[in-house]
């Protein structure tokens, strides 16, 4: 996440694109964890792995959610986290069509 003046120098459609950004990753994050808790069913090593992953992402995001708000950003980072529940809504729903087909 860009420190506060780099926030405070690009208008909201930019901010905007960073935040969609932050969340691509976050996403990208998310599917890490999920291979290494997949992985640990080979490797118990991975066990422990997973879960600094799982923690230290969780971490992130909530100091990321509190530099948003001490920035004075938070109203645009929600309009963000909004689309973000969209899309991951509609990944789900894509994901249930799919299992249900194969049924």
């Amino acid at each position: 996440m860009p420190r506060r003046e780099e926030l405070d120098n690009i208008d909201f459609q930019e901010r905007m694109n960073v935040f969609r950004r932050y969340f691509a990753s976050s996403r990208y994050n998310r599917l890490i964890i999920q291979q290494s808790l997949i992985i640990s069913a080979l490797d118990a090593s991975y066990m422990s792995k997973t879960k600094e992953l799982e923690n230290a992402h969780n971490k992130e995001f909530f100091d990321t959610l509190k530099k948003i708000k001490s920035y004075g950003y938070i109203n645009d980072f929600l309009i963000a986290v909004k689309e973000e529940v969209q899309a991951l809504q509609k990944i789900a729903e894509t994901y249930e069509k799919r299992m249900n087909q194969s049924k």
